[in-house]
This record gives structure tokens, sequence and C-alpha cells, in this order.
């Protein structure tokens, strides 16, 4: 009796709160430019931490694109990448290949080690897997980078 009792009031409350939103056409339209914004946040996050990540190197090591970053030890606090896994040590390369053309990644073979990672774009989204979780099977591999729009036969 009382789980009914319990259910009904629970039911009672959804109810009356989903008739208490009467909005107005411009609460609507705030409501959605709100969504929006939030959703710009979230999306343009990768590609934020990406660029980050870059400016870091380019600072720190005067490095630049089409050049790699090798963190030797385990990250810490001064990582500031969005999710770095303490107990990994970290290899990224940046490539701009608009400029320079088509760039081949050698991956080498994991041997006794692991080598496992993505390639990935300026969103970090993965384009292709590299260790025993991708097509090389950890046997290393070379991958081909291509410039934006590059046609030509088999593209």
């Amino acid at each position: 009796m009382k789980r009914a009792a319990f259910a009904a009031s629970v039911l009672t409350c959804a109810i009356a709160s989903a008739h208490a939103q009467n909005l107005s056409p411009d609460d609507l339209a705030r409501r959605t430019i709100e969504r929006r914004a939030i959703e710009a946040v979230i999306w343009g996050m990768p590609a934020v931490n990406y660029d980050l990540m870059y400016q870091a190197m380019v600072r720190e090591t005067k490095g630049g694109f089409n050049q790699i970053v090798y963190w030797s030890r385990l990250p810490d606090w001064k990582n500031q990448t969005l999710t770095p896994n303490p107990d990994a040590i970290y290899l990224m390369p940046f490539f701009n290949t608009k400029e320079v053309g088509p760039v081949v990644l050698e991956i080498p073979p994991a041997d006794e080690g692991s080598i496992t990672g993505s390639i990935d774009d300026g969103w970090q989204a993965a384009l292709e897997d590299v260790g025993p979780a991708g097509v090389d099977k950890g046997k290393g591999g070379k991958y081909l980078i291509l410039p934006p729009a590059l046609r030509g036969e088999g593209t």
C-alpha cells in the first residue's frame, strides 16, 4: 500500500510539473539558444584541446607542425590535456599536410612492449587505430596521411 501511495504521489508531481511548463515562444527561443551554446562548447572542446596541446609544444619546445612531441615521463598535473592516462608515455605528432603534401607515419612493431593509440584529426576523432587493436595488430606499419582534398588514383 505504501508503494502504491508513493508511486501515485511521484506520478502526480511529474504530471503537475509537466503542466506547469507553459513556456512562451520567447522562452522556447531562449532555451534553444542556451542549448546550442552548450552544444557548441561540448563539440568544440576536442579542437580547442588539440590546439592547446599544439600551442604548448610550440611554446615549450619551439617545435611546430610536422614534428612529434614525446613525453619521456608519465604525465603529472602539468600535462594539461583533457584526459591524460597517468600510466602511459605519450607520443603526439602534429601534422599539417596542407602545405607539405602527403606524410608517411611509420609505427614500429611493439615487440615486448605496447604501442597503442590512434591517428586523430584536429577534432581528435580517430582516423585509424594503431597497435594491437589497429590494422597493424601490433606488428607496426606505415600510414599515409593525405592533404585535404587530395584527388588522384585510388583516393
